[in-house]
């Protein structure tokens, strides 16, 4: 059977969809780029905000509209929040939630069984296989996503998260170190760990700094990066591990609001003060490091002089990237029924001002680097230019050094001197010089950022 495969919202969606693509292969189906091409339609759906839920529903029909005998199934949290909903949908065959989305190969088969390859799986399900090209990977060839836990014992407010992915719970230790080992033998040069809530990983007693001790010390990969870890719940020791030349410089932290009211009505426990001390606390202990963050406009009762203080506090951080989302209710939610609500004309310019905000700490971040040198893992030739990823964080553009190729450095690790701003609207954040290629156990050395 033909499946094409369709993420929506987070990096641990990705990480779901691409370890069920890898399912799919090893069974002895073909994993498709196109959908038009496609037996089978499976769609990883989203429910963050209104708008993620919208985008679920329509990516959702788009099989049936292009072939009547199109088989679409939905799982991931718009799914499992309406899964009445979901299956309501034209075109829709299967819904399956998230608490068994670990079984729906099997749950396919069940289903639909005159699409069940004959002659069996390829390979030992234990293998964890290389992705086909076609597989839509969320950072190319070179970096990727291991999921770790998931679920969230938190009431936020806002959140839906916890009803649409239960309690949280963590991955074996030695499952996490096998894959991301096999990851490094297939050629993945960064593993991006992800979850819902990874700083509270727990199994047998080890936590999310033994995980990725471990991960250091059993494994090759050449890069390491954690994504979002709780404020609340930051383990001081990964300050010396993202000293590590293997560990990339880059912490992101949701901050959700700048003002103490707002965070309050949000069920958040920090205050604006405990955030920005525990950011000028890592600033100290990892010179360079990127801190990127959330932050939410226009939730419940918000005024304009909590949105000013709110704006004022982005402003001030400095922060290297800014994930501004509008709020929108959430059935099931608290917030859904607090007094206040703001209208969507308003929340639409609270946004815009808060982008504007939040653009000028990014520009200084990229400012402070130029003549620096970085380790930059190029991902990918565009228009004659490779574009990658450096340790903390910068979207880089850079010519291939004179006599290589551009396509042939893609997967490369070099040391790369920061010429410039990118242009806006470009598709980089900053210029680079290639200098010199990276041997994986000196992955991060210019890591600290050198002055020339």
């Amino acid at each position: 059977m033909r499946v094409h495969f369709t993420n929506l919202g987070c990096k641990l969606n990705q990480a779901e969809l691409e370890r069920l693509a890898r399912e799919f292969d090893r069974a002895g189906h073909q994993v498709v780029a196109s959908l038009d091409q496609a037996e089978l339609h499976v769609v990883n759906t989203c429910t963050v905000t209104h708008r993620a839920a919208r985008d679920s529903r329509k990516v959702a029909r788009r099989g049936a509209r292009r072939r009547q005998t199109m088989r679409t199934v939905l799982t991931g949290c718009y799914a499992t929040g309406s899964p009445e909903e979901a299956a309501r949908l034209a075109g829709v065959d299967l819904v399956i939630t998230n608490d068994r989305k670990h079984e729906l190969l099997r749950l396919v088969h069940e289903a639909f069984p005159d699409c069940v390859p004959q002659g069996g799986p390829r390979t030992s399900p234990e293998t964890h296989e290389e992705l086909p090209e076609l597989v839509p990977l969320a950072f190319g060839n070179t970096r990727t996503l291991v999921k770790v836990e998931d679920g969230c014992n938190m009431r936020c407010a806002f959140c839906i998260i916890p009803s649409t992915r239960g309690r949280q719970r963590s991955r074996p230790l030695p499952d996490v170190v096998a894959e991301v080992r096999s990851m490094a033998a297939q050629g993945f040069r960064e593993v991006v760990v992800t979850g819902v809530q990874i700083s509270h990983y727990r199994w047998r007693g080890q936590t999310l700094h033994d995980l990725a001790l471990a991960l250091l010390e059993e494994t090759e990969i050449p890069r390491i990066r954690l994504t979002s870890l709780a404020p609340w719940a930051f383990d001081r020791r990964l300050l010396k591990l993202l000293t590590h030349p293997r560990v990339c410089r880059h912490v992101h932290m949701s901050l959700q609001s700048g003002c103490d009211a707002t965070l309050e009505r949000m069920r958040r426990p920090y205050s604006s003060a405990e955030y920005r001390a525990l950011v000028e606390e890592i600033r100290r202990a990892v010179p360079g490091i990127a801190i990127t963050t959330d932050v939410i406009v226009g939730f419940p009762g918000e005024t304009a002089a909590e949105l000013d203080a709110s704006r004022s506090f982005v402003e001030s951080m400095g922060f290297s990237r800014v994930h501004v989302f509008s709020y929108s209710p959430r059935p099931g939610t608290e917030a859904e029924e607090l007094p206040g609500q703001v209208d969507p004309a308003t929340i639409k310019a609270r946004a815009a001002a808060m982008i504007e905000a939040a653009a000028v700490g990014e520009r200084r971040f990229r400012e402070r680097h130029v003549g620096e040198t970085l380790p930059v893992l190029w991902e990918e030739e565009r228009d004659g230019r490779l574009l990658g990823t450096s340790d903390n964080y910068l979207r880089v553009a850079a010519p291939a050094p004179d006599g290589e190729r551009a396509d042939r450095l893609a997967g490369e690790l070099t040391a790369t001197r920061i010429v410039g701003l990118a242009a806006d609207g470009s598709d980089a954040a900053v210029r680079g010089s290639i200098l010199a290629p990276l041997t994986s156990r000196a992955a991060g050395a210019a890591g600290t950022g050198t002055s020339p």
